[in-house]
């Protein structure tokens, strides 16, 4: 579950400074034909794309969510989001700390069972803020030797990812660098779950999905009845079916749901008015800066630019999918693409083509 952070910046920050004010609003045929030229450019069996301004909203579902059978991809589609489930593994982690059962400077230690840490570096005094800004230097597990294993039989667990990174060197000292690893989350996971002594779903559900009236939204899902999206694709076979293998679940990366509700959980806590902003603002109080207006909150990644284009963004990648999710603090704008392709740079590109097509003057007719 490879960070597109430097995927999306590359491109999305000059395509912010070409949207005008007085920019002409493209219209829904018009954005449906893009979807469907980029898809067939790039050989991607299809795409659901949600943009939302104000309080405009209009999902685009476009292309084939599987090959085999012709079945077209449909705006209720459960996506498979990856590491953009991240973001809700942090929100379950900032409202214990908010709630005072967590310290954002505590150590790892302190809060999960010693065997845990063994033989893994930085273990022993990484705190939870660094886990949350991946700046803990501890090893991403998620690399090709790691995906190797994966099947459609063995579930992903906290147990087979973080064995594969112990004895190996870490990557700096706490806090002093910014490196993005899996692992992190997969810490955060179970320090949530030997806290609170409940599963990491159940958390989910009490905190996010339960308040805002989460339907479609679950946690280590996989094969509900709306999970029909096929991916294709991955780092051993560009064309390979991988709907069926278990790699889609845990902290880091196991959450499903509908781009609708995507959009939700990003305004419930982005939004000024948010029913879950006490936790979006505790996700933003404190940044990690690694370059050019990029940083990394502690949660989701945050990009300023001069022009005043402050924006929240999560994206996710997993052999066969890749999705981006954006909010825009001021304008209010949110911009959801999820492809069924092993390739996080077409979903790139696929948003920095929809933002050149100025949607960020209204995404309805």
């Amino acid at each position: 579950m490879m960070s597109l952070f430097r995927v999306i910046c590359a491109g999305l920050l000059s395509c912010l400074l070409c949207v005008g004010a007085g920019a002409q609003t493209a219209g829904r045929a018009q954005i449906e034909t893009l979807i469907d030229d980029f898809l067939a450019e790039h050989d991607v069996p299809g795409a659901i794309v949600l943009i939302e301004h104000g309080s405009q909203r209009v999902v685009f579902a476009q292309g084939l969510a599987e090959r085999e059978t012709g079945r077209p991809m449909s705006a209720d589609h459960l996506l498979r989001m990856a590491s953009v489930g991240k973001v809700y593994t942090a929100a379950v982690i900032h409202r214990m700390v908010l709630d005072g059962s967590l310290d954002l400077d505590g150590q790892l230690g302190q809060y999960i069972e010693p065997a845990w840490l063994t033989g893994i570096a930085n273990a022993d005094t990484v705190t939870v803020r660094q886990l949350l800004n991946h700046t803990s230097g501890i090893p991403d597990y998620y690399d090709d030797d790691w995906f190797a294993t994966v099947d459609a039989e063995h579930v992903n667990t906290a147990q087979n990812t973080l064995d594969s990174i112990r004895q190996q060197p870490a990557l700096f000292a706490p806090g002093t660098e910014y490196a993005y690893s899996n692992s992190n989350y997969q810490f955060l996971g179970l320090i949530a779950e030997q806290v609170s002594g409940r599963p990491l779903g159940e958390l989910m559900q009490e905190i996010i999905f339960t308040p805002l009236q989460l339907a479609d939204t679950g946690y280590n899902i996989q094969f509900a009845p709306n999970d029909l999206i096929h991916g294709y694709g991955s780092t051993l076979d560009p064309e390979v079916d991988t709907y069926l293998l278990q790699e889609n679940m845990g902290p880091d990366g196991g959450v499903f749901a509908t781009a609708d509700e995507a959009a939700d959980v990003l305004n419930a806590l982005f939004a000024a008015d948010g029913e879950l902003a006490d936790i979006g603002q505790s996700m933003l109080s404190d940044k990690f800066e690694h370059g050019e207006g990029r940083y990394r909150a502690l949660g989701p990644s945050f990009t300023e630019h001069e022009i005043g284009f402050d924006y929240v963004a999560h994206g996710g990648s997993i052999a066969g999918y890749a999705t981006i999710a954006i909010r825009l603090m001021s304008p209010e704008i949110v911009i959801i693409a999820h492809i069924n392709r092993d390739r996080p740079d077409l979903a790139s590109a696929l948003v920095r083509d929809l933002l050149l097509l100025r949607l960020s003057a209204g995404a309805a007719e």
